[in-house]
């Protein structure tokens, strides 16, 4: 979700049907993190849901949980390495978690050892070589504090949306790992994250022009509701990233059709993930896209929602494929879905 600048920073099933006693924790009547455990709650069902209902995936690869307020943090089946709390067993839903409440002094460490601010941000990224994965949010109290949401509605749905966002991001590891490799053939790149495409070639007037083409393509195909036209409409939208590309990305930006591809999938499926969520909530189908599209000026973020969707419609049993073993693309999942 682009308001919190997460970049290319790549988000349980869990019932907490036991409220953590203030005595469990040494610190938690301090961090008063009581109120916290419900919203968790919710948040975990919902992304129980998503996982094996929307993206259909059977088994849950649980990554390092790290949610924080403006004073503390709770880490969640934090990993053996940990040594900066005391941890409490606690039995949710069926299943053991380990759990840590502590204070913090305005950032936070992560178990890549990079530190962050304790604001407005929510990523999901890797550590350990790039073999596990992790995930840090902010908690609902400091997105309420942010200026730009006072008028937002559907608050703690949104915030649930961009968890259920990242969480999906922890199974895009293939392309974390392919991603650390492309970036080293850009050194000219200072900021090397889903908005390269569109901070590189933006400002290209044709460039834009068929990018506006092919994602007007793709939106009108999301509204068409006769299979036929909406399979037309995402073939021609195909056409034109495919001349796109082959105009723009050749010599020694030929590297930028990979990246691109990568980008498209990974944020669309995310975001498509988000979407399935708001809606589980109860949101309205347009409450729940305005939700996840927000502005819409984001490339990736925007056109690879707009894949998803219209693949969605015409690709059944699209996600063994893009949670497979190979992680297919977003292009070669329309490719298919027009045929």
């Amino acid at each position: 979700m682009k308001i919190l600048g997460l970049g290319r920073r790549l988000a349980i099933p869990i019932l907490l049907s036991v409220l953590l006693a203030a005595s469990a924790f040494g610190q938690e009547q301090a961090c008063n993190t009581r109120n916290v455990f419900p919203w968790l709650e919710q948040t975990f069902g919902t992304w129980d849901k998503v996982r094996k209902d929307s993206l259909k995936i059977p088994s849950a690869d649980r990554p390092w949980l790290i949610f924080f307020d403006e004073s503390c943090v709770i880490h969640v089946d934090p990993d053996s390495s940990f040594s900066a709390g005391s941890f409490k067993k606690q039995v949710i839903g069926g299943e053991s978690f380990n759990i840590s409440v502590i204070k913090h002094d305005g950032k936070i460490t992560m178990p890549n050892r990079e530190e962050i601010p304790a604001g407005l941000i929510t990523f999901a990224s890797t550590y350990a070589g790039g073999k596990k994965s992790f995930l840090a949010a902010a908690l609902p109290s400091i997105w309420r504090n942010d200026v730009n949401l006072k008028a937002e509605k559907n608050l703690d749905t949104l915030v649930r949306s961009v968890v259920v966002h990242e969480l999906t991001h922890t199974y895009h590891r293939n392309f974390h790992a392919r991603l650390d490799i492309l970036e080293k053939q850009l050194p000219e790149v200072k900021n090397f994250n889903d908005d390269v495409v569109q901070n590189t070639f933006g400002a290209n007037a044709y460039f834009r022009k068929l990018y506006e083409s092919e994602h007007a393509l793709l939106y009108q195909a999301i509204a068409e509701t006769r299979t036929k036209e909406k399979r037309n409409l995402a073939k021609k939208a195909l056409e034109i990233i495919r001349e796109r590309r082959t105009k723009f990305y050749s010599g020694p930006n030929k590297v930028y059709s990979e990246i691109e591809d990568i980008f498209l999938t990974m944020e669309g499926a995310a975001n498509w993930a988000a979407f399935q969520s708001a809606m589980i909530e109860g949101v309205s189908v347009a409450d729940a896209t305005k939700l996840i599209r927000r502005s819409g000026k984001y490339w990736s973020q925007d056109e690879g929602f707009a894949l998803f969707l219209v693949i969605d419609s015409l690709l059944p049993d699209w996600q063994k494929r893009a949670f497979g073993t190979s992680n297919a693309s977003a292009v070669e999942l329309l490719a298919d879905a027009v045929k």
